[in-house]
């Protein structure tokens, strides 16, 4: 069984709160390569990190729209991959160990939920084929958002 398919069984049955705590630690957990793992949501011009699982917690629990990279992706609407985010000044440092990002937003029609972000404590972590998972892992999540 492929990972998406494992992931939409184990969430079949839970509200949305807990679907989001548990994507974030399914994902953490079968990918090696993503050492955090978290979501944000949209709460007026903010996102505001609702679920997350790594080896610590971020102090950045409130991003504005456009703000960062996280902000960038809400905003532009779009996924965004950085392969060094040290070479990146739009990067808003959240761990000395984090190497690469991706963030994918969550959408509903056009409208911009939420999103996944994901750190990774190597260069260049996040291929194609993580974009198109993350992509319908957030597409998932918009169908199952009340």
């Amino acid at each position: 069984m492929d990972l998406l398919s494992s992931l939409n069984r184990e969430i079949s049955e839970l509200d949305f709160s807990q679907t989001l705590q548990k994507t974030v630690s399914f994902l953490r957990k079968r990918v090696a390569r993503y050492n955090w793992v978290g979501v944000y949501m949209l709460e007026g011009s903010e996102l505001v990190l609702k679920a997350w699982d790594g080896p610590e917690a971020t102090r950045h629990t409130r991003i504005p729209i456009g703000k960062g990279i996280c902000g960038l992706a809400a905003r532009e609407k779009k996924t965004v991959i950085v392969g060094d985010v040290n070479a990146d000044p739009r990067y808003l440092a959240c761990f000395p160990y984090t190497r690469s990002e991706i963030v994918v937003p969550i959408l509903k029609g056009a409208k911009v939920l939420g999103e996944i972000d994901i750190d990774s404590d190597t260069l260049n972590a996040f291929t194609e084929k993580d974009r198109e998972f993350l992509e319908q892992v957030a597409a998932l999540l918009g169908e199952r958002y009340v």
